[in-house]
């Protein structure tokens, strides 16, 4: 079995402390993740500094950290998208109230995680650059597609134009830069704020 290292969190407001920690192998619908690369997310702070105010349930010790990149070392049964050695990057959901545990935080080695909140890297990617992308394509995603928020038509490889414009605040943050192509792979228009520096760059990835 494996030998696996965490950066524990072994309470709340404590400072992180790396040593061993337990191999899991994953769930049915779980592929396990040697990671390459993690990513750190100011949510990742504010769990630290307020845990206890947002986080309430999160049972210590325990794991942060959301984004990961590496490669599937092991897939649960039902798993069909993903092989051993495939490289992948991940949204790790371990401190979720619906999860809560250690095994899937992104702060070690291996971390397990949902088949479904996976996805394959480019062989053009590095590590280093598709660990950026799952909680901020996460958290566009939900702000623009889920029922509760905006709601708007989901994104297709032959989307049509809706008509309609999309005002994304922030176009040059991590989550604001994944806001608008899934907006314009979705057929909306977009128009975004960014300081003059970014405007070259919020117009690559699609805003008007």
């Amino acid at each position: 079995m494996p030998a696996n290292t965490a950066a524990w969190i072994n309470a709340a407001h404590a400072r992180l402390e790396v040593g061993p920690a337990p191999y899991t192998a994953p769930g049915d619908d779980q592929i396990v993740i040697r990671n390459h690369a993690v990513a750190v997310n100011p949510l990742d702070w504010i769990i630290q500094v307020a845990g206890n105010l947002a986080y309430r349930w999160l049972k210590y010790p325990t794991v942060l950290g959301s984004d990961v990149a590496g490669e599937v070392t092991e897939v649960g049964q039902t798993v069909t998208r993903f092989r051993v050695g495939d490289r992948v990057f991940g949204h790790a959901v371990g401190t979720d109230k619906d999860t809560n545990r250690a095994a899937e935080g992104g702060f070690q080695l291996y971390t397990v995680v949902l088949e479904r909140m996976a996805c394959p890297i480019p062989d053009t990617m590095s590590f280093e650059d598709a660990a950026v992308l799952p909680l901020a394509t996460s958290t566009a995603s939900c702000a623009l597609f889920q029922s509760d928020q905006l709601g708007l038509r989901p994104p297709s490889l032959e989307s049509r134009p809706t008509g309609q414009t999309v005002l994304v605040w922030g176009g040059s943050t991590s989550v604001g830069s994944n806001a608008i192509q899934l907006a314009v792979a979705a057929g909306y228009q977009v128009v975004t704020t960014a300081s003059p520096q970014n405007f070259d760059y919020v117009r690559s990835l699609g805003a008007m």
